[in-house]
């Protein structure tokens, strides 16, 4: 039986930085034009967004005003009606605590974010292509450098 991956039809991005949202909405639209994209630019917002509307991927920064992305991500992991939605830490750090707290508090993915817009459009690509299905190796890996490097928590 092959395995079917999802569809992706509408990101969030939770980041504080509006600039790399800007460029984040570009990339995608390259990527996949009829990917519907929301942008939120704190912890507050995203659950003020998240109690309207429910997206189908998550793209997280765990730095952010008013509310942590390590606090977001445990209420959203903890919430019966958020729980489902994959979450993809999407941060500059690179630090091996912040991998591994991440997947503690049950995120689907860590990425580090790509320093160019190729790197930036390589790696969405990437995601997307990715089986998203029970029991697949996602959260053993996380990806920086534009590679996909081994984890384990």
């Amino acid at each position: 039986m092959e395995s079917k991956k999802p569809v992706f039809n509408h990101i969030l991005l939770a980041d504080d930085d509006q600039d790399h949202g800007f460029l984040f909405k570009s990339i995608l639209k390259e990527v996949d034009a009829s990917k519907r994209i929301s942008i939120v630019y704190d912890g507050e917002a995203l659950f003020e967004f998240l109690s309207r509307q429910t997206p189908d991927l998550i793209f997280l920064d765990l730095n952010m005003p008013c509310k942590n992305g390590f606090d977001c991500l445990e209420e959203i992991k903890s919430n019966a009606q958020w729980q489902q939605v994959p979450v993809i830490v999407y941060t500059s750090s690179s630090q091996l605590s912040d991998i591994q707290q991440s997947y503690i508090h049950k995120a689907d993915f860590y990425m580090v974010k790509p320093f160019s817009v190729k790197h930036l459009q390589h790696a969405l690509e990437s995601i997307f292509s990715m089986d998203w299905n029970a029991g697949s190796p996602l959260n053993s890996h996380y990806y920086i450098n534009n590679r996909f490097v081994p984890f384990t928590v």
